[in-house]
């Protein structure tokens, strides 16, 4: 869902990270962590029933064309936003024939009022008019970690089981902070949050959905995107931090039930320009991009520019520097994600280099194709609809160098699907050597 903007989650992992400085020395054990990450790679989780939930319906719903999944967290800060969402956003339109909506809801332990305070975790199949009551919920799930990977797992599986449809979407509502881990569906309750490894490993248990949206931070980073690629065939979010709006989902299943028929692309399309027209001051920037071949060809094009930039690292450092220094960043996000467009467009204005400049060139054609739709405001500027991952140099233990920037790399390096995919974790460690 959306992030307040005071600080909160950046202040804890500062708070974290400056706790253990000491293991900060990641950069020079950095080509030994990928070697292992093939092997540390978790078991695949598999459905259970889940604990005080209500069984699948004996009969279950007619097959729709689509069934909206909405995972919504609230088991922390957010949890003021829960009934909203559904009372106002959801509940506005509800479900018909054509487009179910399906909302697994976790509320904290100290809830608001609204619509009767329950607490723990409960499924509705929204009906127009509805109140999120506990009495108009399908299914108790009692006290969830929504955090875990088998929570999202058995979400997944019990409302295929439910109400079939052609084609899924699934959202993700809560906080998050693109590819970083301990941010994204962070459960206060249990101290527990779904990173991006875990979210693929449910991915891969239940084969994935057509179209995901992140109602989160920083979703829209091709670390992100390599989450979920052969499992979903479209995504839309946003490569900048969101405000309380996020998706309007009011718009979103109004204009989906007056085209029932659209295909993952069109509905990635269409949640994403949700955000425009339903912005607050803190939503700037919101894009849907294809995961397909064009995704594929833009992944290649990156591997290829890696290779090359850190081939020509002696040579051509100072003029990487010189780019680096006016590449675009989101504006609230973290100022280690630039933008994937104009890092390339940068590098090929200030690098000398023949193969360099045709290999941003190919970055930039490739970003074109596999961007459906993007919007950012003015203040954001060169905002293209994806994001990477690029920290400033040198890397710790160096003098000068910034221990945040570089905290989660050995993360990055091991859990990834990214960096099986690219050489760009290879470029960032002689960047930051």
């Amino acid at each position: 869902m959306r992030d307040h903007h005071d600080g909160s989650h950046r202040a804890a992992a500062s708070a974290r990270r400056a706790a253990a400085l000491a293991l900060v020395a990641l950069c020079a054990a950095a080509l030994g962590l990928c070697a292992a990450s093939a092997a540390g790679a978790a078991a695949p989780l598999a459905p259970e029933a889940p604990p005080g939930a209500a069984p699948s319906p004996a009969s279950p719903a007619p097959a729709a064309e689509w069934t909206v999944m909405v995972y919504m967290d609230g088991d922390n800060n957010l949890e003021p936003w829960v009934t909203r969402d559904l009372d106002r956003e959801l509940a506005a339109v509800g479900s018909n024939a054509d487009v179910q909506a399906v909302v697994l809801a976790d509320r904290g332990r100290n809830p608001i009022a609204a619509d009767g305070g329950w607490t723990g975790a409960r499924v509705f199949h929204v009906a127009k008019g509805m109140k999120a009551t506990a009495e108009n919920a399908v299914a108790d799930w009692g006290e969830r970690d929504m955090g875990s990977p088998q929570t999202l797992i058995d979400f997944i599986a019990w409302t295929r089981q439910s109400y079939p449809a052609k084609h899924y979407a699934l959202f993700f509502w809560d906080h998050g902070w693109g590819w970083w881990p301990g941010y994204t569906m962070k459960d206060d309750a249990s101290n527990d949050s779904m990173d991006v490894d875990e979210i693929r490993r449910a991915m891969e248990t239940t084969g994935g959905v057509d179209m995901v949206g992140m109602d989160t931070c920083l979703g829209q980073m091709i670390e992100v995107e390599a989450t979920f690629r052969g499992f979903a065939d479209a995504v839309a979010a946003s490569e900048d931090s969101i405000g309380y709006t996020g998706v309007q989902y009011a718009e979103v299943l109004a204009k989906l039930q007056a085209r029932p028929t659209m295909g993952a692309g069109a509905l990635a399309k269409l949640a994403a320009a949700s955000y425009r027209s339903g912005h607050d001051k803190w939503t700037l920037a919101c894009s849907a991009v294809a995961l397909d071949w064009r995704w594929d060809r833009l992944v290649t094009k990156v591997d290829l520019l890696a290779w090359y930039l850190r081939a020509g690292m002696r040579r051509h450092r100072s003029d990487y520097e010189a780019a680096y220094r006016r590449v675009a960043s989101a504006i609230y996000g973290d100022s280690t994600s630039v933008d994937l467009y104009d890092a390339a467009h940068q590098l090929r204005k200030h690098v000398d280099s023949a193969p360099i400049k045709a290999a941003c060139t190919a970055v930039m054609k490739a970003v074109d194709r596999a961007v459906l739709y993007e919007w950012s405001t003015p203040a954001e500027g060169r905002l293209h609809g994806i994001g990477i991952y690029w920290p400033s140099a040198p890397a710790p233990p160096h003098r000068g160098s910034s221990s945040i920037a570089w905290w989660d790399f050995p993360y990055y390096s091991s859990q990834l699907i990214f960096t099986r995919m690219t050489t760009w974790e290879d470029f960032l460690i002689y960047w930051g050597g």
